[in-house]
């Protein structure tokens, strides 16, 4: 039932895929407040550790060979945009100096009817990566864990 009314509601400008900080349980979690969690799920994008909190990206010559990425996905009210943008230092004027753009990409979801395909916005890195290490399996939890 719970899948059925998320499912009515959903597209790729109310959905959030999250993979770092924010998941529940981590330090920024917090700024999820008023979102609905909606499961486990993942993107095939590539993972790096920026020391306090992870970067991604979805493209490029750094994020290949993609791998799966885990995460959580949210369904997102409006006005919880512009705080999420602002934490994620997002300028809308300039990409150059965005830390993070948001952009549209396809996520696996693991909903109670099973695995689902939708697209949702996730938050990816701008800047150099430059000497920072990839997180090969993909699972910022488990990397904090074993660090």
């Amino acid at each position: 039932m719970r899948d059925h009314f998320l499912k009515q509601s959903m597209n790729s400008e109310n959905l959030l895929f999250v993979y770092g900080t924010l998941l529940s349980g981590l330090s920024n979690h917090h700024h999820m407040a008023g979102a609905t969690c909606m499961g486990e799920a993942n993107i095939q994008a590539a993972l790096f550790d920026m020391g306090e909190y992870p970067a991604l990206i979805v493209q490029g010559e750094l994020a290949q060979p993609l791998g799966l990425v885990m995460g959580e996905l949210y369904k997102i009210e409006p006005d919880h945009w512009c705080r999420l943008d602002v934490l994620e230092e997002v300028d809308p004027d300039s990409i150059e100096n965005s830390m993070y753009l948001r952009v549209s990409v396809g996520v696996q979801w693991q909903s109670d009817e099973g695995l689902q395909n939708v697209r949702a916005q996730v938050y990816v890195y701008q800047w150099s990566l430059a000497g920072k290490p990839r997180i090969e399996h993909g699972d910022f939890r488990r990397h904090l864990i074993s660090r």
